[in-house]
């Protein structure tokens, strides 16, 4: 079997606060926020087959789906939509897409995949990330940013002012961002930790059935655990109050409350190292602009917004690039094929029992404590 690579382009205008939806089955996914008001998508493929032929054929059956619309990119694999069978498993050729997007800092991002991993940087906007089987890693985030797996890790580093909501069962969390302004983090067996000033009016809470919690506070806190048989230690000077099951340590001032529930995992408090400090983030804080329409919290947090006669023009600038796009689509911008083989029977057959694993989670034949057995014995 021959390797044949070949990337794929696209530029769409979105404005300065859309929207980008991805979903994937295997493959990274990236996405950066970066200046104006364009989302420049790449989409690399990777085809395993027999000869040049068999895989071009592959290629236009399992080419990735991409909906444009006025302020909104989607791209999704035709077995995300169809789900149906083994992923990417087409004529005995293999496919696999990675899919790298920049769009505008305060864009809305929902990044979706079952065994790939999801990376994303500089951006301000609404962001939902989920992988079930890859890791998650974030930098210089701000924002509400919500992210999950199964058994992938998470972790966010250089972030700005962050709301986070993560979980993952036997995956760990590691958060680090110059001020939260609130937490909501849960694991079943892996570590939690996090580096951070946290906002006094923000609610902060972390779970854990076995996996110990880490907490480095740039700032005051009031630390409680519940737990069965954890405790809490200290590496700062502290008050500690409470015991039998339910513990209090004041570091500072206090202000911030930091809530752990756990069965057996404990509290650390940690001094903060050189380095722990977020100086500054590489995602741009958000302008001043005129208030935007009533929306709730989420619309607050969505990063840069237009308004008025603004959003308007946005609006109709993206409406009229649409049609453009629509007819052009992805453009070939690189093509190479290895005739030699490549890859190992043994590591596709692995990858064909994941994929399987993941599928039925998906239609929910599974739940998700069975699914992480299964895929733990498979990597084995």
């Amino acid at each position: 079997m021959g390797t044949l690579e070949r990337t794929e382009t696209l530029t769409h205008r979105i404005g300065s606060n859309g929207r980008i939806s991805v979903k994937t089955i295997t493959g990274s996914l990236r996405v950066r926020g970066i200046e104006g008001e364009e989302a420049h998508l790449t989409v690399t493929y990777r085809i395993r087959a027999a000869d040049h032929i068999a895989a071009e054929r592959a290629l236009e059956t399992g080419r990735v789906i991409v909906d444009r619309g006025p302020g909104s990119l989607s791209v999704e694999t035709p077995e995300r939509r169809l789900s149906t069978g083994l992923a990417w498993l087409f004529g005995g050729a293999r496919v696999s897409a990675d899919v790298s997007i920049d769009v505008p800092w305060g864009t809305k991002v929902r990044y979706e995949t079952m065994s790939g991993s999801i990376e994303a940087a500089a951006l301000v906007g609404d962001q939902k990330y989920r992988s079930v089987s890859g890791d998650i890693r974030l930098w210089s985030l701000g924002g509400l940013v919500e992210a999950g797996s199964i058994s992938g890790s998470i972790a966010l580093d250089q972030g700005g002012d962050v709301r986070m909501r993560a979980n993952t069962v036997s995956g760990g969390i590691k958060v680090r961002a110059r001020r939260f302004h609130g937490l909501a983090l849960s694991t079943t067996s892996g570590g939690i930790a996090v580096v951070g000033d946290l906002d006094p009016t923000g609610d902060y809470r972390t779970e854990s059935i076995s996996g110990s919690v880490d907490l480095t506070p740039l700032g005051g806190v009031t630390a409680e655990l519940r737990a069965i048989s954890g405790s809490i230690h200290s590496d700062v000077e502290h008050r500690l109050e409470g015991g039998r099951g339910y513990w209090r340590s004041i570091v500072g001032d206090g202000r911030a409350t930091f809530k752990v529930n756990s069965t057996s995992g404990g509290l650390r408090i940690l001094p903060a190292r050189p380095g722990d400090r977020v100086v500054a983030a590489t995602a741009p804080a958000q302008p001043s602009a005129p208030a935007a329409p009533s929306g709730g919290q989420g619309a607050a947090a969505a990063g840069p917004a237009a308004a008025g006669p603004a959003a308007a023009a946005s609006a109709a600038a993206a409406s009229d690039v649409t049609s453009t796009v629509e007819e052009r689509g992805l453009e070939e911008t690189g093509e190479t094929w290895n005739p030699e083989e490549t890859g190992d029977a043994a590591e596709d057959l692995a990858e064909d029992e994941e994929l399987a694993v993941l599928q039925a989670l998906e239609r929910g034949e599974i739940g998700v404590d069975e699914a992480a057995q299964r895929l733990d014995r498979s990597r084995r």
